[in-house]
Formats: C-alpha cells, structure tokens, sequence
C-alpha cells in the first residue's frame, strides 16, 4: 500500500491506494503518451454503463446441466464506457501476472487482474481486434459470459512505432535514478512498452 500526502491529490489530507491499482493508474497515463490519437470520448454513439442491458457479477454456473455455449458473449469497458457489449466472439486472450491466459466459451470460472499489454479478440475466422491497455480486470463465468474492465485502450493499430521506441529507451534511461519513485515508474512504463512492442512484431 502506498500512502500520497495532500500536496499530491488535495484534501483529504491522506489516499490509500493498493500497489496494482497505482501500476494501472500509472500504465495509463504512460499508454496515450506514444498513442497517434486518443479514442474519441465525447461521440454521439458514446454508450455508458451501467444500464439494463449490463451484466453485472453472476454466480458461476454449472454449464453440464444444460447447453455448454458455443460463443463468448463479451462485454468490454474503458472507465464509463462501452467499447463492446454482449458482443459473441469466439475467442479472448488476457494478459495476467501469471501469463497469458487464452479464454474460450466454457472456459471455467474466474476473475483475473489484467498486467499493462495487450488485449485480444478472435471475433471470427481472421477478424480479430487488439487492445494496447493499460491494466484492470476480466470476470469469466463458466456460461459463455466474459466481462472486461479496463482504465485505458487504445487499439494497437494505432500505437506510433517511433514513439513507442523512444519512450522505451527514455525508461530504460531511468531505472538507474536515485529516486526510487522514477525508478518504479520507469518499470511500470517499461513492463507495458515491452509488452506492445512485442505485439506489435509479432502482428507485423
């Protein structure tokens, strides 16, 4: 836990906030920095949560009872926002501290906290999507229902290649700083810089 003094964040004078939460808060503010646009927040089509239609934490079902599904039935949020909702696609794969972590419809129940990299979404055959984000969390139910929040995403298509170098080595640069506080940033900038410059090689 770290503790930031009112000089930082205002009154109150004190805010505690949990370790990863920072690494998500941090990885966001670094994450448009390289970006060559930042989505367009303030769209006639925005589409805000929650409403009806959102499907909040369910219980874990037993799909053997009755049909196992056969599409992931996703829902995908940036802060107060929709990016998809109840959209099928066939497969999803997550970024976690543990590893990548491939989610298909059936996939059994669990909640996982999202690292700083890359989001991806096999809609259909080649149709597929990736998300440069900048951490949060999945709930997967065992029904076909997977529910993603993120601080931040960008599509890495649009990721600026040059920008992206330059930022990795300017935060190679800082790991060596006396101040410890430059040095944890410098590593969680890195951890995502690293992770989007190899998805990007990879989709080259």
């Amino acid at each position: 836990v770290i503790i930031f003094s009112c000089s930082v964040f205002g009154s109150p004078p004190f805010y505690t906030y949990p370790e990863r939460s920072l690494t998500a808060m941090r990885a966001s503010r670094v994450l448009a920095a390289f970006a060559r646009c930042r989505p367009l927040r303030q769209s006639a089509n925005r589409r805000f949560f929650p409403d009806p239609g959102f499907r909040y934490f369910e219980a874990p079902q037993d799909v053997l009872a009755g049909d196992v599904p056969t599409a992931i039935r996703l829902t995908l949020t940036r802060q107060d926002e929709y990016i998809h909702k109840q959209k099928e696609v066939q497969a999803v794969t997550l970024r976690t501290a543990e590893g990548e972590l491939g989610i298909m419809a059936g996939h059994e129940y669990t909640i996982e906290q999202l690292s700083p990299g890359v989001l991806d979404v096999e809609i259909e055959g080649d149709n597929k999507e990736k998300w440069a984000i900048s951490g949060g969390f999945a709930h997967v139910n065992d029904n076909g229902v997977v529910d993603i929040n993120v601080v931040e995403a960008i599509p890495l298509k649009e990721v600026d290649p040059e920008k992206l170098l330059k930022a990795m080595d300017e935060a190679r640069g800082k790991l060596s700083d006396a101040d410890p506080i430059i040095r944890a940033q410098a590593e969680i900038a890195l951890e995502l810089y690293e992770a989007l410059d190899a998805a990007m090689k990879s989709n080259a």
